[in-house]
């Protein structure tokens, strides 16, 4: 394929997922349809089985659009934040915002609640933000933040743990719209487990 025609392929495979995840989040991945997804992207049925085999494929690629999206606001908080830890915890509300601005991210979130998608795509992307966390525990630790007694593993599988718990109970009870709140009051109960005193008085839970 000449460069012009991959450019062209590239193309049409992002307006296809940006369109997928328009119709997923207006009409639910279950009613959704290929039909309206191609409708919308403006391009053919043929077209779409050249990059996607079927609704669950184009699902699974919306999903993996946003899975580096951890690794990037990684590197987004510690290119301003001195404290790993504090990156930490800015990189978890940023996270929250991007549920509310950012459809790919609103909508893989809902995504990977169903059945379907939690069985093929959840492992690969808890696994993908427990290596975020981990790398930034392992940070901290260099940098003096941690508490001895914290093994690095389990509390990164434990911070992931409570982030996603957090999401569904939110999700459950307020639509999601206190998720910022709870997401403070988390982190001021769970830090003093894992950082020093000195560090956790210089946090922002915000």
């Amino acid at each position: 394929m000449s460069a012009t025609g991959r450019e062209r392929a590239a193309h049409t495979r992002a307006r296809l997922l940006r369109a997928a995840a328009e119709v997923f989040d207006r009409d639910g991945f279950a009613r959704s349809s290929l039909t309206a997804v191609c409708a919308r992207a403006d391009v053919s049925k043929g077209a779409l089985y050249c990059h996607f085999r079927s609704k669950e494929a184009l699902g699974v690629a919306v999903i993996e659009e946003q899975s580096l999206l951890w690794h990037r606001l990684r590197d987004e908080q510690l290119a301003v934040e001195p404290s790993p830890f504090q990156a930490l915890i800015s990189m978890s509300f940023e996270f929250a915002d991007r549920l509310d601005t950012d459809l790919t991210v609103r909508v893989s979130a809902k995504l990977l609640r169903e059945a379907v998608f939690f069985d093929v795509a959840a492992a690969a992307q808890v696994i993908g933000w427990v290596t975020v966390v981990r790398e930034l525990l392992t940070l901290a630790r260099e940098h003096g933040e941690l508490r001895p007694e914290v093994n690095v593993r389990h509390a990164a599988e434990q911070v992931v743990a409570e982030l996603l718990g957090l999401q569904f109970v939110a999700r459950a009870l307020s639509g999601g719209t206190d998720l910022r709140t709870r997401l403070a009051r988390l982190w001021r109960a769970s830090s003093g487990c894992l950082v020093t005193a000195p560090v956790r008085a210089r946090l922002r839970f915000e």
